[in-house]
């Protein structure tokens, strides 16, 4: 019994045998395992690959006038504001008592003019007329002392003193005559064009002060120019600022697009219009759809982070769909497509190679490697279009190696699809 097992053991052994260099040998060359996929009818599309980040529409950072205490801030990140809010205010006790001066200038300097040019009262004209009258009898009775006294002094009849005295007196009474007569001439007479004008321009330039104070008062209060999120905030209650100080910045959640900075090498093939794939596989984002609606007019350098320095030109692409939770700050992954076909013969990019110049594969016809010549025509990331060469259905050869060569014997171990 052993030795019958024995002969169907080794009987079996020399058929297996046989059996497999059946399959591996052909013509007396054994036969390379390989991958292949079959050539497909599909859409293809070029496209290049970047970042984006998402940045709100309307946007701006907000700053101060004056220089100044933070005395209030109104506003957090992630509040929603309207346009005219106040976000920051700032201590403006010394522009208060300022504006408390130049009122008080103004009450004065007011009631002033008004004296000026108050109507004429004629009972104080009757008065002042009188007065006049009196006085210039009182003149003439000086003066006829004055006359007696200087016959008498000239008579030594009186001393030189008693004369002396009725001088001063005629003079007094002189000046006091002089006085009534301008005070009634002043009263009869109406204020001066040129004076009124001084007035009137004294009052316009403590009006001019009053509003350039009222104006520095404004930029005590920090107000948002538009509505919006408060993005960021880099200022405190008790901080000191500057003039041209940074304190937030605000932008618009619901509007936003997103920024890209391309390659200028790459710049060429894009254009205003150009479709763009949007994704981020952490934030569930595929599928979305966009649009290059700006492409910048200039160039910049931009150090990657390979630390080589590149120059780049900014895009701004509109967001097609709606995007859920997406958040001005995030970065996105782009495809701009800058060609596409549908419906055109497509294989797998790593069955393609170049030789000479000209590109190949290598075809399955009867389990043998066949080189073909091919006419390339969009090229994708994973795929490339067959403009000549290769029909539909025929099976290509992905990654061939160095051992492959026209005519080899092969088998294909798996057929993929893409």
């Amino acid at each position: 019994m052993k030795k019958v097992k024995r002969k169907i053991i080794g009987a079996l052994f020399i058929g297996a045998v046989i059996v497999t260099a059946g399959v591996t040998v052909k013509n007396g060359a054994k036969a390379i395992s390989v991958e292949a996929a079959r050539v497909q009818k599909g859409d293809i599309a070029e496209y290049v690959e970047e970042l984006g980040l998402v940045v709100s529409e309307n946007k701006g950072s907000i700053y101060v006038e004056a220089a100044g205490k933070v005395t209030e801030v109104m506003a957090e990140v992630g509040d929603v504001v309207d346009k005219g809010d106040i976000l920051v205010k700032l201590d403006s006790q010394q522009l208060s008592r300022q504006m408390m001066e130049l009122e008080a200038r103004k009450a004065a300097l007011t009631a002033e003019y008004k004296e000026a040019i108050k109507p004429l009262d004629h009972k104080e004209i009757k008065k002042l007329e009188l007065q006049l009258e009196s006085q210039k009898r009182e003149v003439e009775e000086s003066k006829r002392q004055m006359d007696i006294n200087k016959v008498l002094y000239d008579a030594e009849a009186i001393s030189y003193e008693e004369y002396h005295t009725s001088e001063i007196d005629l003079k007094e009474s002189e000046a006091l005559l002089e006085g009534i007569k301008l005070d009634l001439e002043l009263i009869k007479k109406p204020i001066s064009s040129n004076i009124a004008a001084g007035y009137m321009a004294q009052l316009k330039q403590l009006d001019i002060q009053m509003e350039e104070l009222r104006s520095q008062g404004e930029d005590f209060v920090v107000i948002s120019p538009l509505k919006g999120t408060i993005m960021m905030k880099s200022v405190e209650v008790g901080s000191y600022l500057q003039p041209g100080s940074q304190v937030m910045e605000i932008g618009d959640s619901e509007a936003l697009y997103i920024e890209s900075d391309l390659l200028v090498s790459e710049i060429g093939k894009i254009k205003v219009g150009s479709k763009v794939e949007i994704s981020h596989k952490d934030l569930g984002i595929e599928g979305v759809q966009g649009t290059i609606r700006k492409i910048y007019p200039r160039a910049f350098s931009k150090v990657s982070d390979l630390g080589v320095e590149q120059k780049r030109i900014k895009v701004e692409i509109a967001i097609e769909d709606q995007i859920k939770g997406l958040r001005p700050g995030y970065d996105l992954d782009l495809k701009i497509i800058v060609n596409s076909k549908k419906g055109t013969y497509i294989v797998p990019e790593n069955a393609v190679f170049e030789k000479g110049g000209k590109n190949y594969v290598f075809a399955n016809e009867n389990n043998t490697a066949v080189l073909r010549e091919i006419q390339k025509g969009i090229e994708s990331s994973k795929q490339i279009e067959i403009v000549s060469g290769l029909q539909e259905g025929e099976q290509v050869i992905l990654s061939p190696d160095e051992a492959l060569e026209e005519g080899t014997a092969i088998i294909i171990n798996t057929l993929k699809e893409f």
